[in-house]
């Protein structure tokens, strides 16, 4: 088993928060300070990279597509994990989210700052490396809150200290399917380390994607984040492939005749629901992890958001009902498997 075949993305994020400005949900919006702050943040990240500018209350998107494109937009953004669900929640928030998508800098969510950097495949340190260098700058121009003994102050107590959260999007269906992940979360839970859905705290992990990231910050330094999610993702890793072969021992040629429905209703279908794509597209990566499909997986990782619902919508620069929103994915996964068929 390839370790691209279990992980997806690696994400860093850091909490910061400016001294002597209310924090978000106490701010009224009027702060003379506060927008100062928000113009010094969008001309350091105009500086450090090229980019788009949201904001929850008016979509900067160059006019409205149609109405209530604005919301439409702030949840596929949520869909492609470039901003946070909270984020839609505050009045006074928003993002800056370079053209690639791997940086995103929100702002006014539950910090004034919430900074992140996604990358595909396992490179957290590469994340880190990349992110560290837009917080210095703005670090640079703003007089972030800092305390000697507590670190960065954030909102949230879990996240004092180095403020930062480093997380790995990862596949894992056999130790979902075999009843393994129960006992590894609460196993990991002890070591500071959290196993959540595709969305964070509260989500569903559809499509058996979950995310592992370090549970609280307070006294670990980034190196030690890091290295210990890091770890924990290995791990995860070696007992997942561990879990697969015990699987296609006890139920191999149904396993192998379950992927290849999966594989065939994808690229038949003409009309395929959202929860009939993950379930089957998960059995389609499982298939290529056993080696019965030759399919590129960075690829397929890169269609699952694609054919989001509200992503499909903004795509389509119309509001799509369900049924309008089903041909349309079957259209694009049907293209999308065919192209990322591998020697």
């Amino acid at each position: 088993m390839n370790i691209q075949d279990v992980i997806v993305s690696s994400r860093i994020r850091f909490a910061r928060n400016i001294n002597n400005l209310p924090f978000p949900h106490l701010l009224a919006g009027n702060e003379a300070k506060l927008q100062e702050f928000l113009n010094t943040v969008q001309n350091v990240c105009a500086s450090k990279f090229d980019s788009d500018l949201y904001t929850v209350n008016s979509m900067n998107i160059g006019g409205n597509l149609y109405e209530g494109a604005g919301d439409y937009i702030l949840t596929m953004l949520v869909e492609n994990h470039l901003i946070s669900p909270a984020l839609g929640r505050s009045k006074l928030g928003g993002a800056i989210i370079s053209k690639d998508k791997t940086i995103s800098v929100m702002f006014n969510e539950e910090d004034h700052l919430r900074e992140q950097c996604i990358l595909e495949g396992f490179r957290l340190k590469e994340a880190y490396e990349r992110l560290l260098e837009i917080d210095l700058a703005l670090h640079d121009k703003l007089d972030i809150a800092y305390k000697k003994g507590l670190g960065h102050i954030t909102a949230c107590p879990t996240n004092l200290g180095a403020g930062m959260r480093a997380s790995v999007m990862m596949f894992l269906p056999a130790l979902d399917l075999g009843g393994d992940l129960r006992r590894l979360i609460k196993k990991y839970a002890a070591e500071d380390v959290t196993i959540r859905g595709v969305y964070g705290e509260g989500s569903e992990a559809k499509g058996f994607m979950y995310q592992i990231s370090n549970q609280a910050a307070v006294g670990w330094s980034e190196e030690k984040i890091i290295a210990k999610v890091e770890s924990v993702v290995k791990e995860l890793c070696q007992l997942e492939e561990q879990a697969r072969r015990a699987i296609w021992d006890r139920k191999g040629v149904n396993i192998e005749d379950q992927i290849m429905r999966a594989y065939g209703t994808l690229l038949f279908a003409r009309v395929l629901g959202s929860d009939e794509f993950m379930i089957n597209i998960a059995n389609v990566k499982l298939g290529v992890g056993y080696g019965l499909l030759k399919l590129d997986i960075p690829s397929i990782n890169r269609l699952i958001p694609k054919v989001l619902p509200y992503t499909l919508s903004v795509k389509a620069g119309k509001k799509l009902s369900p049924h309008e929103r089903d041909i349309m994915r079957a259209k694009i996964v049907r293209e999308a498997l065919l192209a990322c068929k591998t020697k």
